[in-house]
């Protein structure tokens, strides 16, 4: 049975979707079949990062299967399938595709979904994908606003990392996520740090977090040049393998398997 991973952020913009993403590569080359949930198509962020067209958003029978390319090291082969045919290839892979969106109360009308799928039982639905295309890990790209779709995200999860800058507000909403999450019983939960400032020492960001909130820091992102230069152009472990950061997001996707 998949595991189910929540990403929370306590805001907008802080690399919520970028580190999805990289977490879902770096998983899929150490040989696992990731399924990503998105649920803020309209924007559009996570399609960017993969450089596929808007389009899928607007098309619930298909999804896309992105897998290793065997000409680039930076970018990812991509190929589209109907819901209900399985990739060509058995080996390790991401699965991405529109049915997040379905699961808010905004969705949209007069879409034709897959027969096959109930989106009134989401937890049911993902957990049928995952037997029909063998997939070990769910990714859930959760949005910061506490509304009730976004809670369900959170209570689908069996771990959850959440996202904070180091700043007054989000240390303060990471407090009310924290209680929220307790309270639907989430086995694991983990701090990520993000677009910490470099002199921040690591231990200090460690320390004053673990003792604030009593959950463990996953790994501390730090603002880079090379990360502010790639925008939402790429997956950035993969035009920066040996980078500090990708090493950090390594690390955190580590931790995933061996609570899985």
């Amino acid at each position: 049975m998949a595991r189910l991973i929540a990403l929370q952020a306590c805001r907008h913009g802080i690399g919520c979707s970028h580190l999805v993403a990289n977490l879902a590569v770096i998983l899929m080359h150490r040989g696992y079949r990731v399924g990503l949930l998105d649920t803020d198509l309209q924007v559009g962020g996570m399609r960017a990062l993969f450089g596929l067209e808007a389009d899928i958003s607007s098309d619930a029978q298909t999804y896309w299967w992105l897998s290793a390319d065997t000409c680039s090291t930076k970018t990812l082969q991509a190929d589209r399938y109907l819901h209900g045919d399985k990739p060509h290839s058995q080996s390790a892979g991401i699965y991405l595709s529109s049915l997040g969106h379905y699961f808010k109360q905004s969705a949209p009308q007069g879409q034709v979904l897959p027969q096959q799928y109930d989106l009134e039982k989401p937890y049911d639905l993902l957990q049928q994908l995952s037997h029909e295309l063998s997939l070990d890990f769910w990714l859930i790209d959760n949005q910061p606003e506490l509304t009730d779709e976004n809670l369900m995200g959170l209570s689908l999860a069996d771990m959850v990392l959440i996202l904070l800058q180091l700043d007054p507000y989000d240390l303060q909403r990471a407090a009310v996520l924290i209680e929220v999450i307790e309270q639907l019983e989430i086995a694991k939960t983990w701090l990520v740090p993000s677009l910490v400032l470099p002199n921040i020492e690591t231990k200090v960001v460690k320390h004053m977090l673990e003792n604030t909130y009593e959950h463990p820091v996953a790994g501390i992102l730090y603002l880079t040049d090379e990360l502010a230069g790639l925008a939402s152009q790429g997956i950035f472990c993969l035009h920066h393998p040996q980078h500090p950061l990708t090493q950090t997001i390594i690390a955190i996707a580590h931790q995933l398997e061996q609570d899985a």
